[in-house]
């Protein structure tokens, strides 16, 4: 099996969920450190500066990881973001389908923002249909070098390569070195095939992509993957 890591983020695009539909195990990596004005907590559901979604947290200074981030208490940017993506997609063939589950998410209160950007994750891993499982590394263990975590993680879930983006590798972020000290190997993630149609979607919201095929949406990605897979030698 492949494992990769994600950093938690707001309604991401389709490149997002194309890198995660290559690997069986993913880390959603809410023990990372918050970044304000990072796509964690912001979105752009069609990547225009008009329609900007942003999820208010509270800034403390001695809880700074995404896991640890409280959500503002006030329902005024629920009522926003609800009213925004209504604005946005209520043309499209599925949006009675899947808005009004979207909906019900916002009206749970979350208190902090790794619940709430991990019950998402779930709810569009499910409607791509992608069979792979997701942990939250904050219940895993997360302290220590990224590289040796990695290592841990992927011995933990029996997982024999961890799949990365090259400059994942090449700014050694994680040192391929150590993972293949322990017999793991390291893979890099598929490049989007040349379609102008997988192209037109690449950086807007997954949202956007699922909402237009609904079922077929997972199906889809699918069908423009690739089998090779490329080593990354360090």
């Amino acid at each position: 099996m492949i494992l990769s890591t994600f950093r938690p983020t707001f309604l991401p695009d389709l490149m997002y969920f194309w890198q995660m539909s290559q690997c069986q195990i993913a880390i959603f990596a809410d023990h990372l450190p918050f970044s304000k004005g990072a796509r964690i907590n912001r979105s752009a559901p069609l990547n225009t500066p008009e329609d900007i979604l942003t999820i208010p947290v509270q800034h403390e200074a001695s809880e700074n990881q995404i896991f640890k981030r409280k959500v503002v208490e006030q329902t005024f940017w629920k009522q926003k973001h609800v009213k925004t993506l209504r604005h946005l997609f209520h043309n499209f063939p599925f949006a009675e389908y899947y808005l009004p589950e979207i909906e019900d998410l916002y009206s749970t209160d979350f208190v902090y923002l790794g619940d709430l950007l991990f019950e998402l994750h779930l709810k569009l891993v499910k409607w791509l249909h992608l069979p792979l499982q997701i942990y939250r590394s904050s219940k895993l263990d997360f302290k220590g070098d990224a590289s040796r975590l990695v290592g841990d993680w992927c011995k933990q879930f029996q997982c024999e390569a961890y799949m990365a983006a090259e400059q994942t590798f090449r700014k050694q972020w994680i040192d391929a070195r150590v993972l293949k000290a322990q017999n793991i190997r390291t893979l890099l993630f598929a490049p989007l095939p040349h379609s102008t149609f997988l192209e037109n979607y690449a950086r807007k919201s997954i949202l956007h992509f699922i909402l237009q095929f609904g079922p077929e949406a997972g199906y889809i990605l699918k069908q423009y993957s690739r089998k090779q897979r490329k080593e990354y030698s360090p």
